[in-house]
């Protein structure tokens, strides 16, 4: 029932829908995290040490941060974000399939060589920009994220009025 209250509470002062909340029994561990693409259809779910573990006051705080996730969009801008590593991924697996296509080129004449090392060279060059775009694009993803999670510790603050809960 305190979780329930402390999530209404949440609500209002975020000026979002009330979410439906689950509560992992199994999970011992302090933890919890939003889901959805938009308020309207957004989930939490709380571990159980979050209820065995935190005062009222630090259950408010992780609240409140996880429903700044959730009116700032942070799981949409997440999921675009993996999507677009992933995208850039699929040119390096690309590469890699025309490196082994080029390799597996058998002809006797010039003509079939060149083409060979012409798709062979086309595919390295797509698999080293491939694996180095996933690797920026993770750090930037890294970086991004890191940035929302400060934000949304600020917000919780602004909707609890209380800094050390969040702390």
């Amino acid at each position: 029932r305190r979780l329930l209250n402390v999530v209404e509470e949440m609500a209002l002062a975020s000026g979002t829908p009330i979410p439906p909340v689950y509560v992992l029994d199994r999970e011992s561990s302090i933890n919890a995290f939003a889901a959805g693409h938009q308020p309207g259809d957004a989930v939490i779910g709380v571990s159980r040490g979050c209820l065995a573990y935190l005062t009222r006051d630090e259950l408010q705080g992780v609240m409140a941060h996880e429903f700044s996730h959730i009116l700032n969009g942070d799981m949409r801008l997440n999921l675009r974000l993996t999507g677009t590593v992933f995208g850039i991924l699929i040119l390096a697996v690309l590469g890699y399939y025309m490196m082994r296509f080029a390799g597996s080129f058998r002809s006797s004449d010039k003509k079939g060589g060149g083409v060979a090392a012409g798709v062979f060279g086309i595919g390295l060059a797509l698999m080293i920009i491939g694996y180095l775009g996933v690797f920026f694009g993770k750090l930037l993803k890294s970086a991004v994220c890191r940035q929302r999670e400060y934000l949304a510790d600020s917000a919780a603050v602004q909707f609890t009025r209380y800094p050390a809960g969040i702390g």
